[in-house]
């Protein structure tokens, strides 16, 4: 099992993108849960301020991906002298605004939750389906985040810390 383990490591690390890309999923799940839990901590103290307490998540989630990426994901891209908090900034900014409009379209416009509860309830997950149409604006707020995630990926990548191509890793 350790041979196995072992061997997808190297493969790994052989594809800097690659390696990268799996660092930041699992900031991205630190992140987002940390996002989550303040905006469900949020919701069932003021449900009437829903996007309020979504712009709350995001921004504490912002703070804990920053750090996170920055001394862990890039810690081979970030060079002591640049400022990477400012370019951080304008990605996720940008990103954050894709993000509202996004949630706003989910919870007002298409409704996110009814197709979310006819395809559980298709498959014979009611009760999983009743909390997703109690929780609308928790499913809307999870989709968000995964087109969130994408959007920031490429944008940390190619903006702020930028992966360097293979020919690259040893100059």
């Amino acid at each position: 099992m350790t041979g196995i383990l072992h061997n997808i490591r190297k493969q790994i690390r052989k594809h800097p993108f690659l390696h990268k890309f799996i660092k930041f999923c699992f900031v991205g799940a630190a992140s987002a849960m940390v996002s989550l839990f303040v905006f469900w901590v949020f919701s069932m103290q003021f449900p009437q301020y829903n996007l309020l307490g979504k712009a709350i998540g995001y921004v504490i989630g912002f703070f804990v991906g920053f750090t996170l990426n920055k001394f862990w994901t890039y810690v081979d891209r970030a060079d002591d002298g640049e400022k990477y908090l400012m370019k951080y900034v304008i990605v996720y900014a940008a990103t954050f605004l894709v993000y509202l409009v996004f949630n706003y379209t989910c919870d007002h416009l298409l409704r996110l939750h009814q197709p979310v509860y006819w395809a559980l309830d298709w498959f014979q997950l009611h009760e999983v389906a009743d909390w997703a149409y109690k929780y609308d604006t928790t499913v809307s707020n999870a989709a968000s985040i995964v087109v969130n995630a994408v959007l920031n990926f490429l944008g940390t990548n190619f903006l702020v810390f930028r992966v360097p191509k293979p020919e690259e890793l040893f100059d």
